[in-house]
């Protein structure tokens, strides 16, 4: 090739190189140029707004949950009913019937009694009398497991499930008049700061199915109110006023913080990392929030008095708080999709080229259904117009979906998430245009956007 031919592709990509200087410099201004004021106040304004959101948030799980399980029976005893069948539990309260009955019923004197009547007025040697006195010590346990093993026939029954449902239920109706001033009587499971069972009907069952197989001296057994301890309740005048707090703010607080969201979003600069940060501020709050959880439980635990069984509270804690933990991780699980939203929604180029893979996806498969006739041009059209509304409408009805549910775990805000996401998917398909508009001079139905 001339030495002329190529002077002029050097001048034209010369020329090239200096349109770009120019424009990154005039870039480089842009961004270097001061913000106008109306900018920075709506960042700070926003920013504020997403902090408290974020830290309303965990506070508004807590509340949600504490106030179904405070002040709702119903939901109290759907949460603790499976812990019937939890062993720590049933061991616990056998272990508290067994020591009560034998209070009652003195088996080592009864034993005693019964070898003296039996070598009392015998002709018997030293060596047969102290057979039978070392006879004594295992009939007394013998006694004694056979005691037991009727605890543990009806602590393992349905009659157990049945009672232990009755007692929470009765229970917790009695804390909630405790709690609002409404009790008349002093028959309110609270004593010395905790929260008891009373385990006289399951005493009762007991003492009826020893009587039926013949061990009448349980006859002895008064009706009595033993109790077991379920939580410890350290400063009843505090939960007062914490029960009559989450009645006031328990309804209110998710929509303030929800509210506070969606108002610092749309008033930010750029929405999309508006909604990325409050992503993040969610996750990390909920995590917080979970570990505090995590650090109170230890706490709770390492206080509790000897006479209480540290694997039944154990357990009884954890059953409780279930939902509670549930509901935080569910948090954060919300928070990711949020942060992910936010920065897929953003202006660069793995963003673009992300946001890309599904709208090409759309428009093949508005393609395919083209060429097997199903053009649905009037359907195209609608959808193609009311687009984004209709992308809003299915995401409220998304976030609407998971604020009716009762329990809020991270399983939810996935399928829910995974539902959107098809949702989405086929509003766009509908939007997109058909490849075959140009060959058969049918107008594009729809856009991308």
């Amino acid at each position: 090739m001339s030495e002329n031919a190529q002077e002029p592709g050097q001048a034209q990509i010369q020329d090239l190189q200096d349109q770009v200087a120019d424009l990154q410099q005039q870039l480089q201004s842009a961004e270097a140029a001061p913000k106008p004021k109306g900018h920075w106040v709506r960042t700070f304004w926003s920013t504020v707004l997403i902090v408290v959101a974020c830290i309303l948030a965990p506070l508004s799980v807590v509340s949600v949950w504490a106030r179904g399980e405070v002040t709702d029976t119903s939901r109290y005893v759907e949460t603790v009913a499976p812990l019937a069948e939890n062993p720590a539990i049933q061991d616990a309260v056998a272990a508290r019937i067994t020591a009560e009955i034998f209070k009652y019923v003195d088996v080592e004197s009864l034993t005693t009694e019964a070898v003296a009547a039996i070598t009392q007025g015998r002709d018997l040697t030293d060596q047969q009398t102290a057979a039978l006195q070392a006879l004594a010590g295992p009939v007394s346990q013998g006694i004694e497991s056979y005691a037991a093993d009727a605890v543990n026939k009806v602590v393992e029954s349905e009659q157990f499930e049945a009672a232990w449902v009755e007692a929470n239920t009765l229970v917790h109706q009695r804390l909630n008049e405790s709690l609002t001033g409404q009790n008349t009587d002093n028959a309110v499971k609270v004593e010395d700061n905790q929260v008891v069972l009373d385990l006289g009907n399951l005493i009762a069952q007991v003492k009826e199915i020893l009587i039926g197989r013949g061990f009448t001296i349980a006859e002895k057994i008064p009706t009595t109110e033993t109790t077991i301890v379920l939580f410890n309740a350290p400063n009843a005048a505090l939960v007062q006023t914490g029960y009559n707090l989450l009645n006031t703010i328990g309804f209110w607080l998710p929509l303030i913080a929800m509210a506070l969201a969606v108002i610092g979003i749309f008033v930010a600069h750029s929405s999309h990392k508006a909604l990325a940060w409050f992503g993040f501020g969610l996750v990390l709050a909920m995590a917080v929030a979970a570990g505090l959880l995590a650090v109170g439980r230890t706490a709770y635990l390492a206080e509790l008095p000897d006479t209480v069984n540290t694997a039944a509270a154990t357990a009884f804690f954890d059953q409780f708080t279930l939902f509670l933990r549930q509901s935080l991780w569910a948090g954060a699980a919300g928070g990711l999709v949020f942060l992910l939203g936010g920065l897929l929604l953003g202006k660069g180029r793995a963003a673009t080229g992300i946001r890309s893979v599904p709208v090409r996806a759309a428009a093949a498969i508005q393609g395919w259904l083209a060429s097997m006739g199903l053009r649905m041009s009037g359907l195209r059209r609608t959808v193609a117009s009311q687009a984004t509304g209709l992308r809003i409408a299915v995401a409220l009805l998304a976030l609407a979906f998971v604020m009716l549910q009762r329990y809020k775990t991270p399983e939810l805000i996935l399928w829910t998430t995974v539902g959107l996401l098809v949702a989405l998917f086929i509003i766009q398909i509908f939007a997109s245009d058909s490849p075959e508009s140009p060959r058969t001079g049918e107008a594009p139905a729809a856009s991308t956007g």
